[in-house]
């Protein structure tokens, strides 16, 4: 496929079209008590402003990816940028948390078009390694979102100036826009027959849940991905409350937490010139699986802070390894259906992230063994779906 704009240019764009979702809910995070008193509500339920928002981004996945399929990937992206920036603008402007509810998820349906169309076109662009190699770039730059929004969102943090997240979040969307229109290759082009039926969804899933090694990756990825989640949305109340940071603080850590992922992901683009890509993953979720378990130990017997954090950052610096590296799998397993597996992948994910933390909010009991437990509970599963045999008898690759 012929790409006429700057390879510098789209893969800026594509990176920040996939980190939308990192930020509308990572730059917020160290607001959540301002936002509680502001709206008058407990703590918990602008928690549930993350859910909400989840659950919208997996849900709009699994229509917008077929979608892409059939009027191409450009249309669809429009209209969720377009849609995500107003809707960032009224969260800016609403005094009623219902309607701020209400916004949240609408952005979150709005942006699942980022990230299911934006994996899609890395698809449509690159093949094989190269593709492993591009998702990993973008991991790296959406590596950026973690580390400069809790900082932001910690300078923010203020009774006068939370707000203005809200307008962070539609600046960058706008940005996004303006690339897609300006610099984005079109991709896979439209169908001739444009019609959007239901069956046609159906069947396009159903040949992506056909593939085992579809449905094995796929799970890896979602599954990880929860853990991450897992940590996103019990962060703020355990080390502000528990270990006494302050918002800056906790920005501040939270972003250095962030700088693991991108060493990983600048690690992982050597790592693929020597090693198959199975095999990086393989060693990534099982050193997830160590590490899960020292934290369950070290939180057991009230260890350090600073050894806690340690083996926190080790956990969640692997995902710089899992998350570009099971994209490029699953994706490449059924290439003629790009759009529909990474809507399914994408909607997969934020669903096992919506009942995650949906389960951490029930589980909350002011200690931080419910955000450790889960997240070596994903590592575990995570780990035994890369080693699970199908009935046929062969492995998924691994």
């Amino acid at each position: 496929m012929k790409i006429n704009a700057k390879p510098l240019l789209i893969t800026l764009t594509l990176g920040i079209l996939t980190a939308i979702g990192s930020i509308s809910i990572d730059i917020y995070l160290p607001a959540f008590g301002i936002m509680a008193n502001y709206f008058k509500v407990p703590i918990v339920r602008i928690e549930s402003t993350v859910t909400l928002f989840l659950f919208g981004m997996s849900f709009g996945q699994l229509l917008i990816g077929p979608l892409s399929d059939v009027w191409g990937r450009k249309t669809p992206l429009r209209i969720g940028l377009t849609v995500y920036v107003l809707c960032s603008i009224c969260c800016l402007l609403t005094n009623s948390f219902s309607l701020f509810l209400a916004l949240r998820f609408i952005q979150g349906l709005a942006g699942s078009a980022c990230q299911v169309i934006c994996r899609a076109l890395v698809s449509d662009i690159y093949k094989d390694k190269n593709a492993a190699h591009v998702f990993t770039i973008l991991q790296i730059i959406m590596g950026v979102s973690p580390i400069l929004s809790p900082i932001a969102g910690g300078m923010l943090a203020e009774g006068s100036t939370w707000k203005y997240l809200f307008l962070i979040m539609a600046v960058v969307s706008g940005l996004g826009l303006v690339g897609c229109l300006t610099v984005l290759p079109a991709g896979k082009a439209a169908s001739d027959d444009k019609r959007l039926n239901v069956s046609g969804i159906l069947n396009s899933y159903s040949y992506c849940l056909k593939h085992p090694a579809f449905i094995n990756y796929a799970l890896v990825r979602a599954i990880s991905n929860s853990a991450a989640f897992s940590f996103i949305t019990a962060s703020p109340f355990i080390f502000t409350q528990i270990y006494g940071l302050s918002k800056k603080q906790f920005g501040f850590m939270f972003s250095a937490l962030a700088i693991g992922v991108i060493f990983t992901g600048i690690l992982n683009t050597k790592l693929l010139k020597h090693f198959e890509v199975q095999r990086i993953t393989k060693f990534a979720i099982t050193c997830q699986l160590v590490t899960g378990l020292l934290l369950i130990i070290t939180l057991h017997f009230n260890g350090s802070f600073p050894v806690l954090l340690g083996l926190i950052f080790i956990f969640l610096s692997m995902l710089g390894l899992i998350l570009p590296n099971t994209t490029s799998l699953y994706i490449g397993s059924i290439p003629s259906f790009s759009g529909s597996a990474s809507a399914l992948v994408g909607a997969l994910s934020y669903l096992s992230a919506f009942l995650i933390t949906s389960v951490l909010s029930l589980l909350y009991n002011r200690t931080a063994y419910p955000m450790i437990l889960m997240m070596c509970f994903c590592a575990l599963l995570a780990y035994l779906c890369l080693k699970y045999k199908n009935r046929r008898g062969s492995y998924n690759e691994t």
